[in-house]
Formats: structure tokens, sequence, C-alpha cells
């Protein structure tokens, strides 16, 4: 049970620092490589791209996690509240329609490369699917991270009423 927890409130902290430490090395190699020993390393430019998209969705699922993803912060700050809290729930519901969407597509998509449509990346000799199922796992993690919230907003409503705010 501590294990689960510690993964729930890190796993996308770890997968970001393992990628972005890889992605590192990877880079600092392709440098060293290129202009010290005038060789290139032919798959660590596409290898750095899939990384690349990986972070970006499961960094989606950080940013909501802490509350740090893109809003209009000016219609919380002049809003009354109750107006906010009801903004920012409509605001979490809104984001799981679209990420929930967009986690079908892309299941779709990936379902295809895996079964009907393989494709394999000429440099790197990965499977496509394997870049490609980042996005619905950085928004099924959103979606994940936003029903947590939305259940945290309300506990905090609740507690605010009680307090008499």
């Amino acid at each position: 049970m501590k294990f689960l927890k510690l993964l729930d409130e890190h796993v996308e902290e770890w997968i970001l620092i393992v990628t972005y430490t890889a992605m590192l090395i990877i880079a600092s190699a392709q440098v060293f490589f290129r202009y010290v020993i005038n060789y290139s390393i032919s798959w660590s430019q596409d290898l750095l791209t899939y990384m690349l998209i990986w972070s970006v969705f499961i960094g989606i699922s950080l940013a909501v996690k802490k509350r740090k993803h893109i809003k209009v912060e000016l219609a919380f700050v002049i809003l009354p509240k109750k107006a906010q809290f009801f903004l920012k729930v409509f605001s979490n519901l809104v984001f799981m329609v679209f990420c929930g969407v967009f986690s079908y597509f892309s299941l779709i998509k990936v379902y295809k490369l895996i079964f009907i449509n393989p494709q394999i990346s000429e440099s790197t000799g990965l499977s496509m699917w394997l870049i490609q199922i980042a996005v619905p796992i950085g928004f099924i993690l959103s979606i994940y991270r936003l029903v947590v919230d939305t259940r945290l907003l309300f506990q905090e409503r609740a507690d605010q009423i009680r307090i008499g705010g």
C-alpha cells in the first residue's frame, strides 16, 4: 500500500527524471561523437524526439496534478469564491472530456499501429506504437489527476463551508 501511494505521488516525476537524464546523456554523446570523434550517431536525433514526445504528455499530467496547467487566471481573480469553485470544476470537466476524446482516438491509432499497419522507426528500430502510446497514457493520467483534483476541490469547498467561509 505504501508503494502504491508513493507511485501515485511521484510517477510522473520519476518518468520525467529518467527521460530527461537519458536525453541529456544521448544529446551529450551526440555532440561528443559529432565534434570530437567526427562520427554521427544516426539514431540519436529520432530517439531524442521520441523521448521529448513522452516527456510532453507525461508533463501534462504533472501540470494538472500541481494545478499548473494553462488556464485564464483573470477569471478566477475577479469572480467571487463560489463562482471560482464552479468555474474550476467546470474547467476540470471540460478538460476531462478533451483528454477523453484525445485518449480514445489516440488509442485507436495505437491499436492500428500494433495490429493493422505496424510501423517501425528505421533509425531506432522501435515500433511506432511505443512512441504513439505516450499520447493516451499522458491523457489518461491527466484524467485521473483531474478526477482527484475535482474531488479535492469539493473537499476544500466543504471545509470552507464548515469553517464559515
